[in-house]
């Protein structure tokens, strides 16, 4: 019986299908550094001049923007070279070797695991019932009675 790992319907379509989508699974929803999520004037008391706000706005936008695209440039692409390297290199440790040791393991532990069984019922379950039977037969009573000692030995 086959077993379906990875159903593709289950995941939303990929961000090449759809440009405008680029986080469809949501992993980065916590990510929100636009303007308002950033700068935030409390009240009208704390608000600075219109046009001063404005202009802030879009240097703080066209900054973020330059500076991200710049460094998904210089840095993302060997960086993405690198994830894929290693995701793949993991996917095929864990297909080619991980998984079939464990496998291997697993059967073996359970193949050892008869072996412990029958010698633990030939050798230690005897000796544990014998034991039993020995002090089986041992009775405790208690009485307040006071016992005086006899004679001392002096060694």
């Amino acid at each position: 019986m086959a077993t379906i790992y990875c159903d593709p319907t289950q995941f939303p379509s990929s961000s090449v299908h759809d440009p405008d989508n680029r986080d469809p699974v949501k992993i980065n929803q916590h990510l929100q550094f636009d303007f308002f999520h950033v700068i935030a004037e409390p009240d009208t008391s704390a608000y600075s001049f219109e046009v001063f706000h404005k202009i802030s706005h879009q240097v703080y936008h066209y900054s973020k923007i330059f500076i991200y695209r710049l460094l998904t440039v210089l840095v993302g692409l060997p960086l993405m070279l690198f994830w894929g390297l290693a995701f793949g290199a993991y996917t095929f440790l864990m297909v080619w070797v991980l998984v079939p040791m464990r496998q291997l393991t697993r059967t073996q532990i359970a193949e050892m695991g008869v072996y412990v069984q029958a010698a633990c019922d030939a050798i230690i379950g005897p000796m544990h019932r014998a034991m039993g039977q020995m002090f089986s037969n041992i009775r405790v009573s208690l009485s307040r009675n006071t016992i005086e000692a006899g004679k001392q030995l002096n060694i």
